[in-house]
């Protein structure tokens, strides 16, 4: 790839300027940026840039492509940091570091139509060993080969694409020398039908968040690939804010009875049941990943914040009167109208009185977030502790009470918690009945 791109472009505030600018836009795995050359030794639109309003928001909120020599694709792309005025032995120039670029290129020799590659963070690499066989190459330490566990040969489903998470291998090779090493690199290798760039990316996605749920690590993606029959998509996520988190592996097959192994559960229809609900399991796996990296209190509230993510709407009921229903009421008004002092409120009371007996009709409701529970068939008291107590426990420390609450039991809840947030997501994935009977 090249060291930089020539892209011309101009301000959307024309207050800062209404000329077009000579931009290099430079390209690599750890970062993205344009260099905005402006060789008027007296201008201060660097200054007059970083002080507007939408100068740290989208690149296209900001700035306007008026020609590139390779087509890009900006993807909510984000200016995260501003470097003023700066000169090389050419030009004056001032930076701008952007998140998300895809550059798109011809797919000229027609190769790997339809298919396309996800290079995964660090912790990808754990989840993406797991594919793979401990005892490779166990006989013969000279000859380098990995080999793919039994039974994870084969691309699991995600509607119209398929995937498999893959080992890629890259090496320092030099030419007349002895030796040389091998780098693994995680990746999600991919084939699609007749999804759109776009598509492709929130599905792979998608993917990246469920199996980070099923090891309870964080997984992004940091670049991808993509191939049509006419183009090729190289698409890098350099935001600074993807968060790394280092927690130690906390599977979620022990809760399951069938789908306990990764390529069980992948070959299961946990995709279909994702994108019914795609904004909630997206909040729901983000604060349980959350949870592990946090302290106790923030901890807690993250994974009860789960079952109100989850919580039920329960519709209105009311209660079966039988026909003297009327009659009963109104002698219950003549009643009342007893002990009433003065005559002219009558009407007054009245008005009221029918308000009161159109609550009386319905019936209360129960508590939405036990029966949200309840209905996934998880019982809090599996793992220690009643609803009542979590949700007390939730209230003190939503209002500051921290100190009132003993460490020792706020670890124990935590623990409660933890189970009971987890399984009421594999319960929505479509796992309810899968889900193992606590002894």
């Amino acid at each position: 790839m090249r060291e930089y791109y020539n892209i011309e472009l101009k301000f959307k505030d024309n207050n800062i300027s209404k000329e077009n600018f000579l931009a290099h836009l430079y390209i690599s795995d750890e970062k993205m940026y344009f260099q905005i050359i402006d060789n008027n030794e007296t201008s201060l639109i660097d200054r007059q840039f970083s002080m507007s309003k939408k100068s740290l928001g989208l690149f296209e909120d900001n700035f306007e492509i008026v020609n590139s020599e390779i087509p890009l694709l900006f993807d909510q792309s984000r200016i995260y940091k501003i470097r003023s005025f700066e000169n090389d032995i050419q030009n004056k120039y001032f930076t701008i570091y952007v998140s998300k670029i895809a550059l798109v290129f011809s797919n000229s020799h027609k190769e790997r139509i339809n298919e396309g590659k996800a290079y995964l963070s660090s912790n990808g690499l754990k989840i993406v060993n797991t594919f793979y066989s401990f005892f490779t190459n166990f006989k013969d330490k000279n000859e380098f080969s990995i080999s793919r566990m039994n039974e994870m040969q084969n691309f699991y489903k995600a509607q119209q694409l398929t995937f498999r998470p893959e080992l890629e291998f890259s090496n320092n090779e030099k030419r007349g020398s002895n030796e040389f090493t091998i780098k693994k690199i995680p990746t999600l290798n991919y084939k699609f039908i007749n999804n759109d760039f776009h598509q492709v990316k929130k599905t792979i996605q998608i993917i990246c968040n469920f199996i980070s749920l099923c090891y309870g690590v964080k997984v992004i993606f940091e670049s991808l690939t993509y191939r049509t029959e006419d183009k090729i998509f190289i698409y890098r996520d350099t935001s600074p804010n993807n968060k790394t988190f280092v927690s130690d592996f906390a599977t979620i097959f022990t809760h399951l009875e069938k789908n306990y192994r990764i390529e069980k559960i992948l070959k299961s229809n946990w995709y279909d049941n994702y994108i019914k609900e795609e904004k909630k399991f997206n909040k729901a796996i983000e604060n349980y990943l959350h949870s592990r990296e946090v302290d106790l209190s923030a901890s807690f509230l993250l994974l009860f914040n789960i079952i109100e993510v989850f919580n039920i709407k329960q519709e209105i009921e009311k209660f079966e009167f039988n026909e003297s229903k009327q009659i009963q009421f109104e002698k219950a008004f003549e009643e009342i109208l007893i002990s009433l002092k003065r005559k002219e409120d009558i009407e007054l009371l009245r008005d009221k009185w029918n308000g009161i007996i159109n609550k009386i009709e319905l019936k209360p409701f129960k508590s939405p977030l036990e029966q949200t529970l309840i209905l996934n068939n998880i019982n809090t008291l599996d793992f220690g502790y009643s609803f009542n107590k979590l949700k007390k426990t939730r209230d003190k420390l939503t209002h500051g009470s921290v100190n009132s609450i003993n460490e020792q039991s706020l670890k124990s809840q935590m623990y409660c918690l933890r189970n009971v947030s987890l399984r009421l997501i594999l319960a929505n994935l479509g796992f309810m009945n899968d889900l193992k009977n606590v002894t």
